[in-house]
């Protein structure tokens, strides 16, 4: 009777222990993860794959920017697998975080720091990551380039989407939109994305926005760069 209440013991241990190690990975604070490491975070398996690139200021050294550190990991779920690419300086151009299958990740950090005339091991390097259960969040508008996918290639509004004209009615579906959503629709001279607007309110949608095209949408949205 002692030894089967001992394992019973020993097995509860075992368990708090494997719950606390759980929750510190889950838990809102950034958690330590090497290079090449794998953990996971609630329903995903995370891998730091590599440091792409690093030109953060060193220690020691004025520079004129703060500089960034990007890194890939590999993210894996319930039905599937993606990289990801984050970085530590943040905004639109340098994100430091992305939504995977229902979870925000972000990136706190990466260590160590460069330091003026030291080189860093690869080895070495840990990433701070913070994984938090939560959708990403929606946009405020969509942008639709209904231009084909030729011209749309060669340039078009940043974050827009491609949706040929023709048949936008049926390929707006992709987008999982709202008929209430704020859409904009621009092409190159106006004619395209007055026909676009026409059947996307054809099949319900209620704000559609002509932008005409892309010099017009940043006369739109504020967006032109000033000289």
């Amino acid at each position: 009777m002692k030894k089967i209440l001992l394992m019973i013991l020993v097995l509860a241990g075992c368990s708090d222990s494997t719950l606390k190690s759980d929750a510190s990975i889950t838990s809102k604070n950034p958690s330590a993860l090497k290079l090449s490491e794998s953990k996971r975070f609630y329903g995903l398996q995370v891998e730091f794959m590599q440091l792409i690139g690093d030109s953060r200021c060193p220690k020691g050294i004025q520079c004129s920017w703060a500089g960034n550190a990007q890194a890939v990991f590999l993210v894996t779920g319930k039905d599937s697998a993606e990289t990801v690419t984050l970085n530590t300086h943040g905004g639109d151009k340098y994100p430091q975080q992305a939504y995977v299958q229902g979870y925000e990740i972000t990136l706190k950090g990466i260590k160590p720091y460069p330091a003026a005339n030291i080189k860093i091991d690869p080895s070495q390097y840990i990433a701070q990551l913070k994984v938090l259960e939560k959708e990403a969040p929606k946009p405020e508008f969509v942008i639709i380039d209904v231009r084909s996918a030729r011209e749309f290639n060669i340039g078009h509004y940043p974050k827009a989407e491609n949706l040929d004209y023709k048949t936008i009615d049926k390929t707006i579906e992709s987008l999982g939109l709202a008929k209430d959503s704020k859409i904009y629709v621009y092409c190159r001279s106006g004619n395209r994305s007055k026909t676009a607007k026409a059947m996307l309110e054809s099949v319900g949608y209620t704000n559609i926005i002509d932008g005409v095209n892309q010099d017009k949408m940043h006369e739109l949205l504020g967006t032109r760069v000033k000289m």
